[in-house]
């Protein structure tokens, strides 16, 4: 697979009035794979089609390798596109839809059928080779359209929303299958989704997109440990993030955040939180847990138990801190009756996440310089 970079500058589009992208900038490093999440609406799609050429920006440019391609036409970007809905030809076999690519650019049959059968293989589907669209599942159906967009080698590969229509277990199975393939093949790829769990499976550099802007990027990880504000935080977890409201008060021994007359938090290290001031504590519910054994420079927290909700897989424990709702996440579902009687939960600082109240902006991560 060849190697290429993705530099999207100031790119900028409007449809009937209506700001879809505003000034948006990116890199994509070669051979890296990079997600762009954000809700419905963020223009994600808009942006994957201006990169692909089937649409064209109000302003900016788009670069691969330093080449200027914002006005070449999609069959000359040299993209593959992997879409929503599997937009497969029906009167065609899964062969002839896969090889349907190759045949455009009038690749010689025996390379088509050598270059087919290694893309089949590599997605497990060498056994529908022979079936029409119509006759395959929804997870070899999505197989197929990935095969047909990678099978021409191209210089990057767009990936939009790809598992959205699919059911829950298909979705699991491919994401792994989908991971396996950018680790074996290292693609350039960007991944459009709206799924915290998929940008942090399948990505390695984040782009955060929110009302057609680009809010946060940066290694994945890092923008979920340290979100731009409270809508980004709760855009990175499943589950949304817990806050709670505290103001920084004086005290003998220092400055705490004060969030109830049973919960002060010392913050007295920290010279961007001030006295006076009201902040918002987020906490997301993954980092919440019911002993502080193995934990180090804990918070703790007296909680009342409301209720818990069991998926199978794992528990959702609702609690109260006074009149705030706190949740916790856990996968031990055999100790749901030791969960019940809980009193306290605790959470390690670095996973508390400081917000200004006024305009919900992070300041600063407790336990951790950043």
């Amino acid at each position: 697979m060849s190697l290429t970079e993705v530099v999207v500058e100031n790119i900028t589009k409007q449809f009937r009035g209506l700001s879809i992208l505003e000034n948006v900038n990116f890199k994509v490093r070669s051979g890296e794979v990079a997600v762009i999440l954000g809700p419905s609406g963020a223009g994600k799609t808009t942006l994957l089609r201006i990169i692909a050429g089937t649409e064209s920006p109000d302003q900016g440019r788009i670069y691969f390798d330093g080449e200027d391609v914002t006005n070449k036409p999609p069959k000359e970007r040299d993209i593959g596109m992997v879409f929503q809905t599997f937009a497969l030809y029906p009167h065609m076999t899964v062969y002839d839809n896969i090889a349907s690519p190759l045949r455009a650019k009038k690749t010689s049959e025996v390379e088509i059928r050598k270059r087919v059968h290694e893309i089949a293989e590599l997605l497990g589907i060498q056994h529908i080779l022979n079936k029409r669209p119509q006759e395959c599942s929804g997870g070899e159906a999505q197989r197929v359209v990935i095969a047909r967009a990678l099978v021409k080698n191209p210089k990057i590969c767009l990936f939009d929303e790809p598992l959205t229509n699919l059911d829950y277990k298909v979705r699991e199975v491919l994401r792994i299958e989908i991971k396996r393939l950018f680790k074996q093949l290292k693609i350039t790829a960007i991944y459009s989704t709206p799924n915290p769990e998929e940008a942090a499976a399948l990505g390695e550099t984040l782009i955060h997109l929110r009302n057609g802007r680009v809010i946060q990027t940066g290694m994945v990880r890092e923008c979920f440990k340290y979100p731009k504000d409270v809508e980004a935080a709760a855009c990175y977890s499943p589950y949304g993030v817990n806050i709670l409201e505290a103001t920084c008060l004086k005290q003998e021994r220092g400055k705490v955040l004060k969030v109830n007359d049973k919960l002060f938090i010392d913050v007295g290290n920290y010279s961007e939180i001030v006295e006076g001031e009201e902040y918002l504590i987020g906490i997301y519910p993954h980092d919440i847990f019911p002993t502080e054994a193995g934990l180090k420079n804990v918070l703790r927290i007296p909680i009342t138990v409301d209720f818990l909700e069991n998926t199978g897989s794992e528990l959702i424990i609702n609690m109260r801190v006074g009149d705030k709702v706190l949740r916790m996440l856990s996968t031990e579902v055999e100790r749901i009756h030791e969960f019940e009687q809980l009193q306290y939960v605790y959470v390690p600082l670095e996973n508390i996440i400081i917000f200004k109240k006024s305009d919900e902006s992070r300041v600063c991560n407790l336990g951790v310089n950043a």
